[in-house]
């Protein structure tokens, strides 16, 4: 139950039209991180607020001027022309990088998905019985970042295996259930959109934007 003076989560219109932008938070990582003192979801809202042709929602409860969306609702009537599915832990994404998406989208299909990936820094071993047998090339490897935008004809399969708004929030579990149901078509967004894991990476975020302030002031 929400705490006294809480708002509960908004529920939306039965139906709508367009395409449905939804800034979503694993509850798998860490919550209640901030950035420049606001929430991380905040942040996700501006980055799909710069989209025009994105309705914008929010997992759990509405913030920053755009609508919640309840984890239990079934959110498949909400999109029509495809689904923006937006990490709130990739907060610094520009606005920019999802309307590459959407524009990939347009060219791929409604049987495709596009998503933001960035490349492998971390070295990888492959492991073989316990035993490290070699190092994986990080150029063929790519860590899952922040769109995923599903086209339109995949909405029916990918609702049907998660109906519920609360289930988008595992992007893993996104492209799971959209495996060979259509095109992936994967795209590199900027370093800003990096996904931030704990405390420290938000340091060093901040670090990273007040540098770029200084430096556009130069």
């Amino acid at each position: 139950m929400p705490p006294t003076g809480a708002p509960a989560p908004s529920r939306g219109p039965a139906r709508a039209t367009g395409l449905l932008g939804l800034v979503v938070e694993n509850p798998a990582g860490i919550t209640d991180l901030r950035l420049q003192g606001r929430p991380l979801p905040a942040h996700g809202v501006d980055t799909l607020s710069g989209v025009g042709t994105v309705q914008v929602r929010v997992l759990g409860r509405g913030l920053a001027g755009a609508l919640g969306l309840h984890p239990g609702e079934h959110w498949r009537s909400l999109a029509v022309d495809g689904l923006v599915l937006h990490d709130a832990h990739c907060p610094l994404l520009p606005a920019s990088s999802v309307r590459e998406a959407v524009q990939l989208l347009a060219a791929a299909g409604p049987r495709a998905v596009v998503v933001g990936v960035r490349p492998v820094t971390d070295t990888v071993k492959e492991v073989v019985d316990g035993a490290v047998v070699g190092t994986v090339d990080r150029d063929a490897l790519r860590a899952l970042a922040s769109p995923v935008v599903v086209g339109a004809g995949l909405l029916d399969v990918l609702a049907a295996a998660l109906p519920e708004a609360g289930q988008l929030a595992d992007l893993t579990a996104v492209l799971e259930a959209l495996e060979g149901a259509g095109t992936v078509v994967p795209f590199e967004v900027p370093s800003a959109g990096r996904r931030l894991t704990d405390a420290d990476d938000v340091v060093l975020m901040e670090c990273l934007h007040g540098l770029r302030g200084r430096l556009r002031e130069r």
